[in-house]
């Protein structure tokens, strides 16, 4: 696991997916609608980036959409 707490590392990616190779691994998270980067472990993400995905969160808060509250 990442000493950041807004990184999904690689390892945890494999557990969420449920897939070993780093192919496997992407395919199934722009299945899954979430924007991975590629690192020496393989795909990582964040947080906000899984939440996101999931339709959850400040990214999808129109509270804090910029455009909206200026």
């Amino acid at each position: 696991m990442s000493a950041n707490p807004h990184i999904v590392d690689a390892e945890t990616l494999r557990e969420l997916s449920g897939k070993r190779n780093r192919s496997a691994v992407r395919r199934w998270a722009s299945q899954q609608g979430i924007r991975v980067k590629d690192g020496k472990d393989g795909p990582w993400t964040t947080q906000e980036a899984l939440n996101a995905a999931l339709g959850v969160g400040s990214a999808n808060d129109d509270a804090y959409d910029p455009d909206k509250v200026l």
